[in-house]
């Protein structure tokens, strides 16, 4: 396999996006740390990866405040090569009818997590001039998002974090990957307790998004917007006004959520 390129940290591994890209750096010849709360699909997914991958498990629950904290200490000191920001979860419906605990939580998986994860990897990646940030985002992050709310919104702020730490990062040796997928066929919708449908018809598979999230890493491209349907919309969003995008999706919404009544 020939000489190991150094440890990609993966959250979210267990399943969907996260789990794809996990294989798919192991087979670029990068070692792992796989993040996720379910312990026996993560000791699965060790088993599959290729000879020579030295793998560690760490079952956190990143909605903990006091996880990312205990994630990098399971590390014991071993630099990050790259960090991918990948869990996340969401809630569809009317805002002030979600329990406030499970909003409260897609902020601490969706943001707070992330923000945490890359503050502690960061400084030994300048330090050391090399590194990649790889944030998982959506779509979602370029339009207002009524009846998923605090989902949209995280995923903006994870555009905007992004966009301001590449200015930051430019010239560090250190590169930053912002993947926006659209609705991707994964457990999203199981495995975060969302209510409703974010996507009744799924364009994309997860492999063929975590395919295109790892060449752009590779090749150090900033925005990475799988799928041409999604381009154009992220293109859209540029010019069409605020109110007309939140029609359109309030809209969407409200199909999937009929759709599952």
């Amino acid at each position: 396999m020939g000489q190991r390129r150094g440890l990609a940290l993966v959250t979210g591994a267990s399943s969907g996006i996260g789990r794809s890209m996990a294989v798919m750096l192991a087979r670029e010849g990068f070692d792992l740390a796989l993040v996720a709360r379910r312990r026996e699909l993560l000791d699965e997914l060790a088993k599959e990866l290729p000879s020579g991958t030295e793998v560690r498990v760490i079952t956190a629950d990143l909605t903990d405040p006091s996880a990312p904290e205990r994630v990098i200490s399971a590390l014991e000191g071993r630099p990050v090569e790259v960090l991918v920001n990948n869990a996340g979860g969401g809630w569809v419906g009317a805002f002030d009818e979600a329990p406030l605990p499970r909003q409260l939580e897609i902020i601490d998986l969706n943001v707070r997590a992330l923000v945490e994860l890359t503050h502690r990897v960061l400084g030994p990646m300048k330090a050391a001039r090399r590194g990649h940030v790889v944030q998982i985002a959506s779509v979602a992050g370029f339009l207002p998002g009524p009846l998923a709310s605090v989902y949209y919104a995280s995923k903006a702020f994870v555009v905007s974090h992004a966009e301001a730490l590449r200015a930051e990062l430019a010239g560090s040796g250190v590169s930053v990957t912002l993947v926006c997928p659209g609705p991707v066929a994964t457990e999203f919708q199981r495995s975060s307790g969302v209510r409703g449908s974010f996507g009744a018809t799924v364009g994309m598979t997860a492999d063929e998004v975590a395919r295109a999230a790892v060449d752009g890493l590779l090749r150090g491209t900033f925005l990475v917007v799988p799928g041409a349907s999604n381009a154009a919309l992220v293109a859209l969003s540029r010019v069409v006004p605020n109110r007309l995008l939140a029609a359109m999706v309030q809209r969407l919404q409200k199909k999937r959520l009929d759709a599952q009544s």
